[in-house]
């Protein structure tokens, strides 16, 4: 479903460049949970950000469903990145000024034309309703995210991300702003969707998360230094 072919990319850190993936290159299936392990450096979240069209390679290419991703014109790429992608990250980002409802509604309201949104509301608020239904959110619909907790603003970030039914998921470090309980409820929520068929592709430097996934692959120095087959899992048993 998703193949990544020789990424590189390097930022300017004043006079000097700094590469941080080197020649990257992976594939994820359709309904798998794929999860890219390393430290702090090692390039995994500026990879997650090239799948997903958040930022441009230096070289190499992503193609999503057999088609270039970078290949394309803007606007189609933007339509990958809201129709296509779901993001989870680990801080939430959610906006502190709108409720719960309102922040699960925006992806909705970006990829709809302005003249046709007030025919759409309804049927997106509805959807939205039942997203945060499946996310336990129900009875917080109207709070705002300062009267959350870390888990609850990490559910309300799961439900805006799959409120465009994405194909592919895919989570920066999503349990690395909670504590072990609230982060394994996290991951329970997270493996209940793969086993619906949503196919998620996550970065974590935790091995302990790691073994929710059906494959890992590890990245070292930009590279990808190992890929663990897939295997059974007591954690998705």
């Amino acid at each position: 479903m998703l193949r990544a072919y020789d990424l590189y990319k390097a930022y300017k850190m004043g006079k000097a460049s700094v590469e941080v993936l080197s020649g990257v290159s992976l594939s994820a299936k359709a309904s798998e949970f794929l999860v890219i392990l390393g430290s702090s450096g090692s390039g995994k979240s500026t990879l997650l950000h090239l799948l997903g069209a958040l930022d441009i390679p230096d070289k190499g290419d992503v193609e999503f469903q057999g088609k270039s991703v970078f290949q394309r014109a803007k606007k189609s790429r933007e339509n990958y990145r809201n129709r296509d992608v779901g993001f989870v990250f680990q801080f939430y980002h959610l906006l502190p000024e709108l409720t719960v409802l309102e922040n699960v509604i925006i992806p909705r309201l970006i990829g709809t034309p302005a003249l046709k949104w007030l025919s759409h509301r309804r049927e997106a608020k509805k959807e939205a309703l039942a997203m945060l239904d499946r996310v336990g959110l129900s009875h917080r619909v109207k709070h705002r995210p300062n009267e959350l907790s870390g888990g609850e603003r990490q559910r309300v970030a799961i439900a805006r991300a799959l409120i465009n039914k994405p194909t592919l998921l895919l989570a920066d470090e999503p349990t690395g702003n909670l504590d072990e309980k609230i982060g394994a409820e996290i991951l329970d929520l997270l493996s209940e969707f793969n086993s619906a068929g949503q196919t998620i592709i996550m970065v974590t430097h935790d091995a302990r998360v790691a073994v929710r996934a059906h494959r890992q692959v590890r990245l070292v120095g930009g590279k990808i230094e190992k890929v663990v087959p897939a295997q059974p899992s007591p954690a998705l048993a």
